[in-house]
């Protein structure tokens, strides 16, 4: 196994946590609509004392679905909402739960 691959490779989120439609004004001025889904983190499988991941999906902002790790089912989570959070400072006009 290459040192790329060794996060689980998700095609859905099972158990969300979280989900909703945001809507901003992307770089280029064009107005988008990305739907955010946060799993609930769950244990790298073997490494359950000091490896979880959080399952994260932003539609044109993250390709696929994206596992963010951390130390613990919190500080992945964390982690996981920080790229959330960066999709919020980085565009502008930003407006949750929108349709």
């Amino acid at each position: 196994m290459s040192k790329q691959d060794w996060r689980p490779q998700l095609t859905t989120i099972e158990d969300p946590i979280a989900e909703d439609r945001w809507s901003y004004t992307a770089s280029d001025g064009s107005t988008k609509v990305s739907r955010i889904l946060v799993g609930r983190p769950q244990p790298l499988p073997g490494e359950e004392d000091r490896a979880w991941y959080c399952p994260l999906a932003i539609e044109g902002y993250l390709p696929g679905i994206k596992c963010v790790m951390g130390v613990g089912p919190v500080d992945a989570l964390m982690n996981a909402m920080s790229l959330v959070r960066r999709l919020f400072e980085e565009q502008s006009n930003v407006t949750p739960h929108e349709g």
